[in-house]
């Protein structure tokens, strides 16, 4: 799909069930069908949510008409800083990893106050934004749809949504971590069909079947459970169960990717585009997973 603003704006409406209310496995569901339609679609679309998600939280009026983004990565050549002057705020830096960034109406960005990570609100149609002439430039095939840009902050103005650390404490940051599990499912589910669609598999074809099918169910089950948890006990703090499910989807993609294409051979990544394109996609999409840091980070937290 190529992506436009109304293509964004048009996708972006209705607003989903906010994570905890009720109607939790709802937004998954539709989180996951995103990402089996196309990932490069989700990766700006479901942002969106999540800043709904997290305005509603911390108390900020989004506006309703925008198309929002969530930019919060904090690699360590992109640093942006805040500073207060006259009851105003401003932001001085660079932002890395911003999708989308010529389809958005507004961004939810995180900046250093003081030491301590605090997120704002941007409106984009303002001077002072402008890609990062210096900044490395994308030339990957996957994900290159979403349009990923490292952005320069010139004096720019922003509203403080929260307080200091209020983005990462709250627990809809675990709510908003399993969305994006979610949408990895379905980029992998997508993966998937090739197999499901084939009516020529051996049985070493119809085992690669099966393990697809496992893997993708695994997931499906712990989503479903998770909204449930989410929906009981909307204020947990609930990292542990979120760091399983993501580690569970980020699993299952790399092993449907695996056994599709060991399954098949090479000629759906030769011969079909849209599959090649797919696969591509998700195999950086789902690299957002920490890896054996998010499995140590598990490891370390207390038994239930």
């Amino acid at each position: 799909m190529h992506l436009t603003a109304d293509v964004l704006r048009e996708r972006t409406r209705p607003a989903l069930p906010l994570p905890g209310s009720g109607g939790t496995q709802e937004r998954f569901h539709a989180l996951w069908e995103l990402g089996c339609e196309d990932l490069a679609l989700a990766k700006v679309v479901e942002p969106h949510h999540d800043a709904l998600a997290i305005t509603a939280e911390l108390g900020h009026a989004a506006d309703p008409d925008g198309v929002w983004a969530v930019w919060a990565a904090e690699p360590p050549f992109a640093q942006v800083r805040a500073v207060a002057s006259g009851g105003r705020w401003r932001l001085q830096g660079r932002k890395a990893f911003c999708s989308g960034a010529d389809l958005v109406t507004h961004a939810l960005v995180t900046a250093d106050d003081d030491g301590s990570q605090r997120l704002f609100a941007v409106a984009l149609d303002q001077p002072g934004l402008s890609p990062d002439p210096d900044g490395p430039a994308w030339v990957g095939p996957g994900m290159a749809a979403a349009r990923t840009v490292t952005l320069r902050l010139d004096d720019v103005e922003a509203e403080p949504v929260g307080g200091p650390g209020a983005y990462v404490d709250r627990p809809g940051f675990w709510h908003g971590a399993v969305g994006v599990a979610a949408v990895w499912a379905g980029g992998a589910d997508r993966v998937a069909s090739t197999l499901e669609h084939s009516a020529r598999l051996d049985d070493h074809g119809l085992a690669h079947r099966g393990h697809a099918r496992v893997a993708l169910a695994s997931v499906d089950a712990l989503l479903r459970e998770a909204a449930s948890a989410f929906d009981a006990q909307p204020g947990r703090r609930d990292e542990r169960r979120a760091l399983v499910v993501r580690a569970a989807a980020a699993r299952a993609a790399d092993d449907v990717v695996a056994h599709v294409g060991r399954a098949t051979g090479p000629g759906p990544l030769a011969f079909d585009a849209a599959h090649a394109q797919h696969v591509a996609d998700l195999q950086v999409f789902v690299r957002q997973h920490h890896a054996e840091r998010d499995l140590a980070r598990l490891g370390s937290l207390g038994a239930r």
